[in-house]
């Protein structure tokens, strides 16, 4: 046994061949030359040995693009390892990439609209058109902006079904008169006589108020003069206000004495009242146009028949001093524009 191992040890090393070794892809399929694949394509598993076969492959290929298809269904009879891979890479990629967009975000200060805007969920289309056709029950057209839009992001219009009652979000603009405005100015301030009249058509500057839920049967007068009352920390306010206040005392005064001091002013001419006013939707931006509001009637009574934005935005003004500022819509002009 010693000899036959001795012996038969030799004659095995000698006479015994190496087996070429193959790649567990097998040979490249592309240029079909023997040589041994080294790529494997995502998209469709066909082995190539090196970058010239990868991209012939692209261009001759039946519309490969070399990509995994993570989306494309597959038996679960025919289902592989690779493919559990595949899933399990497709998962981590969305992960990444919610990840990326979180890192990315811009910030915001806290409590700003741009925060706002960039956090409120988009409005779906049953609350708009709920909106929409409640406030055309009224009579009021309203148009809503895309998400995204400030007016938009800042509506809090809601209507209660229960209630059938409109809550409108309404903006406040309360307006300087122009001689009060005017009264720090000389002659001198004015470059040129073109300047004057230019900057006499401009309205002055306004003080601005806004109310989240206005309710549609409150009365305009009232929820306007909530602005108009002093109370703590609206000091600021109450002085940029000073002579819409006044005039607003003044006018429940005489309200209280019987309306005798109103008619000896009004004869004499130099009654001065509030007005409110409602821009009128559809107008060009160098020719405005105006509604009048009655202010003893309710939100309800002075939208019917109007259009608005996301929500009505009132503009607060001293007559007869800022009537200029204010055209307003002539007879039957908004009825034609519908």
């Amino acid at each position: 046994m010693a000899d036959h191992a001795t012996t038969e040890g030799p004659d095995t090393a000698g006479t015994s061949t190496a087996a070429p070794v193959k790649g567990r892809l097998g040979n490249c399929v592309v240029c079909d030359a023997g040589v041994v694949a080294k790529y494997k394509c995502p998209g469709c598993g066909i082995a190539t040995c090196s970058l010239v076969c990868v991209k012939k492959h692209k261009q001759t290929g039946d519309g490969c693009s070399g990509k995994r298809k993570v989306g494309e269904f597959k038996d679960i009879r025919e289902f592989t390892d690779a493919d559990l891979v595949s899933d399990y890479r497709f998962l981590e990629d969305a992960l990444l990439e919610k990840d990326r967009a979180k890192r990315w975000r811009p910030t915001f200060k806290v409590g700003t609209e741009t925060a706002a805007r960039a956090d409120r969920s988009p409005a779906n289309s049953k609350t708009v058109d709920l909106l929409t056709r409640a406030a055309s029950d009224r009579g009021t057209q309203l148009f809503c902006m895309p998400d995204g839009m400030q007016r938009r992001v800042a509506n809090t219009t809601f209507y209660d079904r229960k209630r059938n009652l409109m809550q409108w979000r309404v903006e406040w603009l309360f307006h300087n008169s122009r001689g009060e405005a005017n009264e720090t100015e000389t002659e001198s301030d004015l470059t040129s006589e073109k300047d004057a009249s230019k900057k006499s058509k401009q309205p002055a500057s306004a003080a601005r108020a806004e109310d989240a839920k206005v309710d549609e049967t409150r009365i305009l007068e009232t929820a306007m003069r909530n602005h108009l009352v002093s109370g703590p920390g609206n000091a600021v306010r109450m002085h940029e206000l000073r002579r819409l206040v006044l005039i607003d005392r003044e006018t429940e005064r005489k309200k209280a004495a019987g309306g005798r001091d109103a008619e000896s002013e009004k004869q004499s001419g130099a009654e001065k009242s509030i007005g409110v006013f409602l821009p009128a939707e559809g107008h060009p931006a160098n020719d405005k146009r105006y509604h009048k509001l009655d202010p003893s009637s309710t939100l309800r009574e002075c939208l019917k028949g109007k259009r608005v934005l996301e929500f009505p935005t009132l503009h607060v003004a001293v007559l007869p001093d800022d009537s200029e500022f204010f055209p307003l819509v002539e007879d039957g002009e908004y009825d034609e524009d519908k």
